[in-house]
């Protein structure tokens, strides 16, 4: 992996400030693969990061003290669809990239995910190949396409929809 010991973890609302960090960081990045921009979440009070680290389940990569990775996943709301969830925010610093961090991060949310959901869906940006290569060897499966489900200033974007499901009952 790295020289330096990584540690993934569950993140809670005390550690805000190291998940805005990450997640500015992400937009800034990587613009294209996310929904937000860097403008809207930077305008957030730190409140705003600590309100979505209760609401949904967000685990990040630590090297040393320092945060170098997320992923997010929310269970969805309702009787009828509170058996599913999606897969948001995957990003790992580009310095620590193609060393396996990333599929670290996403088997800890999956066994999160687990404890509460039955299936889980994420999307993934048109062109995003090592991530949909990685989406495939987790075991999830493509099953449609969003066209123009993104817009940013090279213009429209399709994303790719996937699934997994964790239980069959």
């Amino acid at each position: 992996m790295t020289d330096r010991s990584i540690a993934i973890r569950r993140l809670g609302e005390a550690d805000a400030a190291d998940y805005r960090a990450i997640r500015l960081a992400a937009l800034q990045g990587a613009p294209e693969a996310f929904g937000s921009t860097y403008a809207v979440e930077a305008a957030r009070p730190l409140s705003a990061f600590a309100e979505r680290l209760a609401a949904s389940t967000v685990v990040g990569a630590y090297a040393g003290r320092d945060i170098v990775g997320l992923a997010g996943f929310k269970r969805d709301d309702g009787e009828k669809h509170r058996h599913k969830g999606f897969v948001w925010g995957l990003y790992v610093r580009p310095d620590l990239r193609r060393r396996g961090l990333a599929a670290l991060l996403m088997r800890r949310l999956l066994a999160e995910a687990a404890q509460t959901a039955e299936q889980v869906t994420l999307t993934v940006a048109r062109g995003n190949d090592s991530a949909l290569t990685l989406y495939k060897k987790l075991g999830f499966a493509v099953y449609g396409v969003e066209p123009r489900a993104l817009r940013n200033a090279s213009g429209y974007c399709d994303e790719i929809l996937m699934v997994k499901f964790l239980r069959t009952e």
